[in-house]
């Protein structure tokens, strides 16, 4: 497997020591709940066999109001971040992610990275390099609910906006991506394979990536802890897969550790995680406002550390970046929408 060789400055975590869930149902598979208003997502309501001897429909679909959606099945969870002014992220022990001051509109967010399982129902396939008999998961846990890897920043627009279209019975109309500035051709699997960069309709309610800052102040949770969900290195544990707490070279299933206190798994750790943004070193210059980063750029953003990291590279302000054609079994990503 090919494994990212990270190029970040030395840091210490002594440095960081100065920092001074909503509980979801089970998805009943017999509910068919709506993607959007008055619409309700396909099913057979056969006894689990379809009449020409395919694989049965189950329920696809989203549910903005309890964050809750499903695919063939499979199941997916969005924790809602309420709309915040003068949110004050970064800090000053990273030069290249200063403190500064951002609003940002009420957005929703996966409770956790985007599973395998997911990803095989909405893609058709699993690149994951963490599988099979030479690199299985650990005791106890289920291979397809470790976090998908070996995906390009590409790959993961794509998907976006098939997730989209899968829970809103194949309606495209709130697609995010787009293949041209004028919004008029959805960016699909054919354009990622091509690595044609997207165009993005920040006024649409469908799956996306989420920017550097919405990604942040998830991350932070209200606090300013040094990792997502805590200040304390003894604690981290609990809380993230890193080389130095227990992952063990190896990607784990997730929802595994305690969530931060927006209700978020594995914000640290697991696998590094992509961000919309191209990566710049001036933040400063950044718009204000629900900030989307530069035009223009040659890497993007990934955030909050991998298996592969130790503590001290995997804090929640450490800003980390790769070509969007890069693919590692250390980066994965999770997934944003508007509320």
């Amino acid at each position: 497997m090919k494994i990212n060789n990270f190029r970040a400055e030395g840091r210490t975590i002594e440095k960081y020591f100065g920092y001074a869930a909503i509980s979801v149902c089970m998805l009943i598979i017999s509910l068919l709940f709506t993607a959007c208003p008055g619409t309700t997502p396909s099913a057979n309501p056969d006894n689990g066999s379809a009449s020409n001897g395919e694989k049965p429909e189950k329920p696809s679909g989203y549910d903005a109001a309890s964050g809750i959606g499903s695919v063939q099945g499979v199941n997916f969870v969005m924790k809602p971040i309420a709309a915040v002014t003068n949110a004050s992220i970064g800090h000053s022990a990273e030069k290249n992610n200063p403190p500064r001051w951002v609003n940002l509109t009420a957005y929703q967010i996966s409770e956790t990275e985007v599973t395998q399982e997911l990803w095989q129902e909405v893609m058709g396939n699993n690149p994951s390099g963490f599988k099979g008999s030479k690199n299985p998961p650990a005791a106890g846990e289920v291979q397809m609910k470790r976090p998908v890897e070996m995906i390009t920043w590409f790959e993961c627009i794509a998907f976006c906006n098939e997730l989209t279209k899968k829970t809103n019975r194949g309606a495209s109309t709130t697609c995010v991506y787009y293949s041209d500035a004028a919004f008029t051709t959805v960016y699909t699997k054919g354009d990622a394979g091509a690595q044609k960069l997207p165009y993005a309709d920040w006024s649409k309610k469908g799956f996306r990536l989420p920017t550097e800052a919405e990604w942040e102040w998830a991350a932070m949770a209200g606090k300013d802890d040094a990792w997502a969900g805590t200040i304390i290195l003894s604690e981290l544990k609990d809380y993230a897969w890193l080389s130095d707490t227990g992952a063990n070279k190896k990607t784990h299933e997730v929802k595994k550790k305690k969530p931060n206190a927006y209700g978020l798994y594995d914000m640290t750790g697991n696998v590094i995680e992509w961000c919309w943004d191209w990566y710049w070193s001036n933040m400063e210059s950044y718009d204000k406002q629900d900030p989307t980063g530069k035009e223009t750029g040659i890497n993007r953003v990934r955030r909050g550390g991998s298996w592969f990291q130790d503590a001290s590279k995997a804090t929640r302000m450490i800003r980390f970046s790769d070509k969007p054609n890069s693919k590692y079994d250390n980066i994965g990503f999770r997934i944003a929408c508007r509320s």
